[in-house]
């Protein structure tokens, strides 16, 4: 009987192809925004769980907390899990898109949310509307991210952490802007409103000089911070600030720039150059060197323009946002813009045309948003039929704001 060997050379190439077709990332896996089921489509309800990552009574608890918000406010929102966000360039352009696919929150008033979880990214995003941005800025919506969800998500409790992040949510759109204004009314007639002017003018110039002083005196404060030598970097917006050792209470030194320049990153260099991102050196006199080799603890102060983005490569504030107006906005009808995001550290390149939202309405006309189509024409969005082809959602639209996080 005649035995036949495979020779070491064929061994060889079909391991390789044995390989390939193993670990090689399946076609099968790519998701679309329009194969995302739209929840208020499918059930009437907000979640959509395509990762299978939520059990029916979190669901339940989830599509119970937003109905009452859109019942109380009109706040749309929606809960959406994803095995993948590919082949979207980003989960945060996948969110973007299907934000804007569905039309998340109301037409004219764009007071949509939406919580999206890549399982296979091990990424969040979190899309707020134009109309929710003053509600829930992106620094809160990071904050909500940091401390609600992803710690659960790095123990593995999705559950909780996607319910912790929605209960937080909800109790921040709940929240109504207080009514100062009629805080303190009180009814004067045409005749008598004369009367107490005199009597209320100096009050008000106090009042006024010392809304002033308190403001300027805020604003030339410096902000106390605390340092701990353990943690070697920290970011956070420019401003003014008095940095102390969180070890022994005492005011830290500056480094000088020298010291500084030899150890940044082609990034770090590039975001310095072009003053989005300020580096300095602090270090502790009294206590121990930082424990990370340099002997001093590097921060970075962001700037706080919002010309300056983050390069999604470089994974620095790299990237300089221009805009340019394709279509005005009118009354009661939206209009365009080109944003184009370019970095000035690698090839990263990206032009998106985005919504600007309509002109408030004379205030003499009195009849808000009644008669006005929208953005309802179409198209300007990828991902199919601008903020009216989703169905089941108000038609509320997303420039990109909010914020997030990977665990």
């Amino acid at each position: 009987m005649e035995l036949n060997f495979l020779k070491p050379k064929r061994i060889f190439l079909l391991s390789i192809f044995t390989s390939a077709v193993v670990f090689s990332p399946l076609s099968s896996v790519a998701l679309k925004v329009e194969e995302v089921p739209n929840p208020r489509q499918v059930s009437g309800g907000w979640v959509t769980d395509m990762a299978d990552i939520l059990n029916a009574d979190t669901k339940a608890q989830i599509n119970q907390m937003i109905a009452d918000l859109e019942a109380k406010n009109g706040t749309e929102m929606a809960v959406v899990t994803v095995p993948t966000t590919s082949p979207a360039p980003s989960p945060k352009n996948f969110a973007t898109e299907l934000f804007n696919h569905w039309g998340i929150g109301k037409e004219g008033q764009d007071n949509g949310v939406l919580f999206l979880i890549s399982v296979g990214d091990r990424r969040v995003e979190i899309e707020t509307g134009y109309g929710i941005e003053a509600i829930l800025p992106d620094a809160s919506v990071g904050n909500i991210i940091d401390t609600q969800i992803i710690p659960r998500f790095k123990q593995g409790d999705f559950e909780g952490g996607t319910l912790a992040g929605t209960k937080a949510l909800v109790f921040v759109l709940e929240s109504e802007p207080a009514q100062s204004a009629n805080l303190f009314t009180t009814e004067f007639t045409a005749d008598d409103s004369w009367k107490i002017l005199p009597w209320l003018l100096p009050w008000l110039l106090v009042g006024v000089m010392i809304l002033i002083g308190g403001c300027i005196f805020l604003l030339k404060r410096p902000q106390t911070v605390f340092v701990s030598r353990r943690k070697s970097y920290i970011r956070t917006k420019q401003g003014k600030y008095k940095l102390f050792c969180a070890d022994c209470q005492k005011p830290m030194k500056k480094v000088d720039a020298n010291i500084i320049e030899p150890i940044l990153s082609k990034e770090q260099k590039t975001a310095q150059k072009i003053r989005s991102v300020k580096f300095q050196g602090w270090k502790c006199v009294h206590c121990e060197q930082v424990p990370n080799g340099k002997g001093f603890n590097l921060v970075a102060l962001e700037s706080n323009s919002s010309r300056f983005q983050k390069c999604p490569h470089c994974e620095e504030l790299t990237v300089i946002r221009t805009e340019k107006t394709l279509k005005k906005p009118r009354y009661h009808h939206s209009g365009i813009k080109k944003v184009i995001d370019k970095c000035r550290c690698c090839n990263y390149h990206e032009e998106t045309e985005k919504r600007i939202p309509p002109l408030p309405p004379p205030s003499s006309g009195g009849s808000g948003y009644s008669g006005g189509s929208g953005y309802s024409g179409g198209g300007g969005y990828s991902g199919g039929g601008g903020c009216s082809g989703g169905g089941g959602y108000g038609g509320g639209s997303s420039g990109g704001g909010g914020a997030g996080g990977s665990w």
